[in-house]
Formats: structure tokens, C-alpha cells, sequence
């Protein structure tokens, strides 16, 4: 059952309920104002008998004999008088039932006596009051007039609540097409997204309620979804043309040794270390494509860190690594981040510093409130690759030929964005280049 199918019927049996308890509560009211009313006639009516304002029937009388009614007893009530006995003694043509408590009033007195009995078939509301030296008078309603009125009033409630039902229904129905149009337009391109798997299809977004609220949120993340296939999509790309070359490299040396199963010794080692050498280039590089698609989706945890320890432990391990000496200088920071992911970073930092630095050259790294910065004695970097070398696998023409993959500064540059930090280069007074990085601090 559809969604606007399901807010007609509810409308419909919110709308029947209210209006069938405010019909009988009406129904009640009226049925109780009704009863009032009898009530409150027959005592005015066997008071004014009783005071003399209206005169008694003279004689007993049945229903259906020509005797003529009591001119003075009007037709809209039946009386009887009763002796001390309780005996019929006279009526205007209808005999009313005698009760026990009937015969106390007329025996003894007391307060008058209100019932409701049938007679003939027909309801009637009667009064027993005693009359001034004995006996009493007995004055009967028939219920017919107020039973019909009280029928057409329920009968009329029950029409009532059901046009309200088919009206609401209907209001409802209308309400639910209008409201649930643009769900199904937004469920129709959904749908569409993923049967083609077509990202760049709209999703249209219609006001400022929640539904279109939930499109622009479909429309977000379609975006994302297609940012995020399209980075994978260059990543493949980018990895597949970086493992080409050493793995043809590989290839070509395997084959090479195959071929000529009697090399000289030189020959054969010199072949061999190249391979060697090409492999842990290859090791190298799936390290970083790993870390690079793996740590663009694990949030980093922010906390307190102290970026001053944090350069410091990189620079220890990269000493150890390398045997090359650094010149270190520290100042107190402390900033919200996460000290392994900046660690990475810093030991890329150090790392490309030391691909691109002469030997023995120095390698200057600085840290403090202004940010971590490493400079060398390297060819620099032209001001029109400043912001192409923190690109994933982006190498200059002139450096294409060194190992490496173009990946540590792209992984560089994505830990400090993830830090909200920003990337910096610029010439280094040791004639190379000062590559690094500037955080907010807390």
C-alpha cells in the first residue's frame, strides 16, 4: 500500500473518530436535555392537576370506545387518578400501569415517583403525585416524538461522519500526492543512480522542508560518491603508468638473464642488483599507494600534541635510516593533531630533502608556532612547480630519472588538509628548497 494511500485511510479514520465522539457527545447531551424537558413537563403538568388549574378526568375510560376525551385534560398527556387504594378511578382513555411504589404514593404520600413503563407498545414517561385528601394523579408522556428525534439525530451523526470520513479521505489523498510527489520524483532518480550507476544524473531539489532537505543531501552525496570514484579512478590510473616502467624494467632484465644463460660474473651481479634495486622500488612505491588510498579514508584522531617531539622522534628515525645528519631546531608548539599521522609527514618531508640533497650536504629541518619546515641544498623547485609537487605521482621533467614515485609529498599534503593546515614551499637559504607545512594552533 502506497504512502498516499495509507495518509488518505488515516485521515479518513482520524477524521470518522472525531466527528462520531463529538456526535455522541452531542447525542448524549441532547438525549439527557430531552429527558429534562419530559420530566420537567409531567411535574408542571400533575402540579397544575393537583392545585386545581386543570380539571380531573370525571370517569374511568378505556381506548376505543366513543366517549369523548376531558376537554380539560390537553392532548399531549394522559391522566389517571388513583384512590387511596390505588383502584383506577378515572382516566382519559388510556389505563396506565399501577406499580407498589405507585400504591405507597397513594397510600401513604411522599415524593413523586418518575418511571418509565410500556404500555401498548409504546414507551411512556409517567409521574405518580399525591393528590390534596388521598389517593394520586398519574400523568403519562408517550417517548415516540423523542425516541424519532433521538433516532434522526444518530442517524444523522452516523451521515455525518461518514461524509467527513470521504471528504477527509479525499483531502487527504490530494495533501498526499502534493506531499509525496517529490519523493517519488527523488525515488525515481535514485533508482535511476543505481540501475546506471550514473552519477552525474540531478536529483531535484524542490524548497526548504525536509524533502528538499533530503535532496540536496542525495545531491552531496552524489557528489562525494563521484569525487571519491573519480580520485580511485585516477589513482589506478596514476599507479598503473608508475608500475609500468619498473615492472618492464623487470621483465626486460628476467628475460635478459634467461636468454644468455652464460654471462660473465660482472655482468650477471650488475643485472641482478638492478633488478634488486628496481624491486624495492616497486616495494616502495605499493607501501605508498597503500598508505595514500588507505589513509585518505581513516580520520586522524585530534588531540594535544606536542609538534616539537613530534619532529624530533622523525628525525631519529631517519638518522638511524640513513646515517645522515640533520640540523635540528625546535621551539615549544603544541597543536591539536594526530602525532603519527604527522610524523609520516615529517619523515616525507625528510625523506625527499634527502633524494634531491648532495651527498654530504646539509639538511636543515625547524619546527615551532610557525610550522615544520625542512630545507636542502638540492636544485630547488622552479615557482612554477611549487604547487604541481604536492600532486600524486607528479615528477619533474629533470628528476624523472631519480627513484621514486611522486607519491610523499601528495601524502604529505593530504595528512596536513586533513589537519586543516596548509602546505608551503620556497626557496632555502642552503640554496635548495624549504618544503613544509603550518598548522592552526589551538
Amino acid at each position: 500500500m502506497g504512502l498516499g494511500i495509507r495518509l488518505a485511510l488515516l485521515l479518513a479514520i482520524v477524521a470518522a473518530a472525531t466527528a462520531t465522539i463529538v456526535g455522541a457527545a452531542s447525542y448524549a447531551t441532547t438525549q439527557r436535555q430531552v429527558a429534562a424537558e419530559v420530566d420537567d413537563f409531567l411535574r408542571e403538568r400533575a402540579a397544575e392537576i393537583i392545585d386545581g388549574q386543570r380539571e380531573q378526568p370525571p370517569n374511568r375510560r378505556d381506548r376505543g370506545t366513543d366517549q369523548q376525551p376531558v376537554v380539560s385534560v390537553s392532548p399531549d398527556a394522559e391522566v389517571q387518578i388513583l384512590g387511596n387504594d390505588g383502584e383506577v378511578e378515572a382516566n382519559t382513555g388510556l389505563l396506565l400501569p399501577v406499580g407498589d411504589e405507585d400504591l405507597l404514593v397513594a397510600a401513604d404520600g411522599g415524593g413523586p415517583r418518575i418511571s418509565t413503563e410500556a404500555v401498548d407498545g409504546t414507551d411512556y414517561r409517567i409521574i405518580t403525585a399525591q393528590l390534596p385528601g388521598g389517593g394520586a394523579v398519574q400523568v403519562a408522556r408517550s417517548l415516540e416524538e423523542s425516541t424519532g428525534l433521538l433516532s434522526d439525530l444518530r442517524t444523522r451523526i452516523l451521515l455525518v461522519a461518514g461524509v467527513v470520513a470521504v471528504l477527509a479521505a479525499a483531502l487527504g489523498w490530494v495533501v498526499a500526492r502534493h506531499t509525496t510527489r517529490p519523493l517519488e520524483a527523488l525515488t525515481e532518480t535514485v533508482e535511476e543512480v543505481a540501475e546506471t550507476t550514473d552519477l552525474e544524473v540531478p536529483v531535484p531539489e524542490a524548497g526548504a522542508d525536509e524533502v528538499g532537505r533530503l535532496a540536496r543531501a542525495f545531491n552531496r552525496m552524489l557528489g562525494a560518491l563521484k569525487l571519491s570514484r573519480e580520485q580511485q579512478r585516477r589513482l589506478v590510473q596514476d599507479a598503473a603508468h608508475e608500475l609500468r616502467t619498473p615492472l618492464t624494467s623487470v621483465t626486460a632484465n628476467v628475460d635478459w638473464l634467461a636468454r644468455a644463460p652464460d654471462l660473465d660474473p660482472d655482468t650477471r651481479s650488475e643485472t641482478l642488483r638492478g633488478i634488486s634495486q628496481e624491486l624495492r622500488e616497486l616495494n616502495a612505491l605499493m607501501s605508498e599507494i597503500i598508505e595514500l588510498a588507505t589513509h585518505s579514508r581513516e580520520a586522524p584522531t585530534m588531540v594535544p600534541t606536542d609538534l616539537s617531539a613530534v619532529v624530533r622522534s622523525a628525525a631519529e628515525r631517519f638518522t638511524l635510516r640513513t646515517g645522515r645528519e640533520l640540523a635540528i631546531d625546535t621551539s615549544p608548539a603544541t597543536v591539536m593533531g594526530d602525532a603519527d599521522s604527522l610524523e609520516r609527514a615529517v619523515g616525507n618531508l625528510l625523506n625527499n630533502a634527502e633524494k634531491y640533497s648532495p651527498p654530504g650536504s646539509p639538511i636543515r629541518i625547524q619546527a615551532g608556532p610557525a610550522g615544520v619546515f625542512v630545507e636542502d641544498a638540492g636544485p630547488g623547485i622552479p615557482e612554477e612547480e611549487a604547487d604541481l609537487v604536492f600532486e600524486r605521482f607528479y615528477r619533474s621533467a629533470q628528476h624523472r630519472s631519480q627513484p621514486g614515485s611522486g607519491l610523499g609529498l601528495s601524502i604529505v599534503a593530504g595528512i596536513v588538509q586533513q589537519h586543516h593546515g596548509e602546505v608551503l614551499v620556497e626557496d632555502s637559504p642552503l640554496g635548495g628548497a624549504r618544503v613544509g607545512f603550518t598548522l592552526p594552533m589551538p
